[in-house]
């Protein structure tokens, strides 16, 4: 039987990324507000990418991005307890039919597809495997997914550039509170490519320099993002079934909102009422005044041009409330992807649950201008009952999610 009020909550968490494998070193790396930063000024996944609970034979065949999906998608259903028991990680009837996988995404595909590319017309069609063409799609980490966990509920791939990862978890929850999967993997995933890489060097809109130069969000002298890739998964499923099987729930997805705010197509957006209407409608689905809300968990990423735009869309949207409220951003921590969005929606639950707001990494000298209340430094302790969590995108895009206490 489905919870009667519709009550969607996350009941598990997996994180793959620049601190390592695991949300405890997640966990870990945003409370102690470091860079987790190379000397390229980007955020890397250490290589090698073991196989963990997975058969070697089909490891071998996986481009990366899959590999890391498959390891955060496993673990959050760790953490839930529902890791497949005796089946090695596997679930087979109705236990895999129940759960679906959505990950976001702005860059699964796009290295394999370069070299798949790069190799037909160098060497010709001989030269190339049928075996690394299925991975030149975006869609592949989250088909693996299900592939290598069993699970045959919906699967589905956003891309929404950098909001791709909050935008896969609001859609995951409207799949369980409509019915269509009592239990769905969603987030996000991202590898380095470089064609992407190139795009943003020729545009000048990433960090120059080492990582010793690079500064955090909202910081005076930020002058571009870091680069990042990894893989944030949460495990969505319907409250009535968390309860029956003696989940202990994270959070609650209370409510959730996007929009369109016009912009250059390779830019940030720049119409503030658009992006500020969509957090006003995430906190209105929510029940919840801005006054309500503990903190707020932002999508500013070092831009000087998009961390000065969410400033004043958080300004519109919230209003004189914004000046009490904690701000962090986890991409000075994790860098920037499509798959950040997805670990800043990890990070306020964790918040919720530890009562903890972590610092924004690489924070050394807060804009003024901008008039937020930035945690930096050390994280912040405070009984939390909302936070709300921001994602921008180039494009336009914007995708707003608010996260409440679960009950007692």
């Amino acid at each position: 039987m489905r919870d009667p009020s519709g009550a969607v909550v996350i009941s598990g968490a997996g994180a793959l990324g620049p601190f390592g494998l695991g949300v405890d070193l997640l966990r870990q790396g945003m409370l102690a507000g470091r860079p987790a930063l190379s000397g390229g000024c980007s955020a890397a996944v250490r290589d090698p990418i073991g196989p963990g609970p997975f058969p070697a034979q089909s490891w071998r065949r996986l481009d990366r991005a899959s590999r890391m999906a498959a390891l955060a998608a496993s673990e959050a259903l760790v953490s839930a307890g529902l890791d497949g028991g005796s089946l090695g990680g596997r679930y087979a009837g109705a236990a895999g039919d129940a759960i679906g996988v959505v990950l976001g995404t702005m860059s699964a595909g796009t290295a394999p597809l370069a070299g798949f590319l790069s190799t037909l017309f160098r060497e010709g069609p001989e030269a190339v495997s049928p075996m690394d063409f299925p991975f030149t799609v975006q869609n592949a980490p989250a088909a693996q997914c299900s592939i290598l966990l069993g699970l045959r509920g919906p699967n589905l791939t956003i891309c929404r550039m950098e909001a791709s990862g909050l935008s896969a978890i609001a859609t995951a929850a409207t799949l369980v509170r409509e019915g269509h999967a009592e239990a769905v993997l969603a987030g996000g995933v991202d590898a380095h490519a470089g064609p992407i890489e190139a795009a943003w060097e020729r545009w000048g809109i990433r960090a120059r320099g080492g990582a010793g130069s690079f500064r955090g969000p909202f910081d005076r002298r930020r002058h571009g993002f870091a680069p990042g890739e990894g893989s944030y998964v949460l495990l969505l499923e319907d409250a009535g079934r968390a309860r029956r099987r003696g989940a202990r729930p994270w959070a609650v997805i209370a409510g959730s909102a996007a929009a369109h705010a016009p912009g250059p197509a390779h830019g940030w957006p720049s119409e503030i009422g658009a992006a500020a209407g969509a957090l006003r409608q995430a906190l209105a689905r929510a029940a919840l005044a801005p006054g309500a809300i503990g903190c707020v968990v932002a999508s500013a990423n070092a831009s000087p041009r998009l961390d000065a735009f969410e400033a004043r869309t958080l300004r519109e949207a919230l209003g004189p409330d914004l000046a009490r409220l904690p701000v962090t951003s986890v991409k000075g921590a994790v860098g920037e992807s499509g798959a950040a969005s997805a670990c800043a929606a990890l990070v306020a639950a964790i918040a919720l649950r530890d009562g903890l707001v972590p610092p924004v990494a690489g924070l050394v000298d807060p804009d003024p201008s901008l008039g937020l209340d930035c945690v930096r430094h050390a994280a912040r302790p405070g009984r939390l009952a909302s936070v709300l969590v921001n994602a921008l995108g180039t494009g336009g895009t914007c995708q707003s999610l608010v996260l409440t206490c679960p009950p007692a």
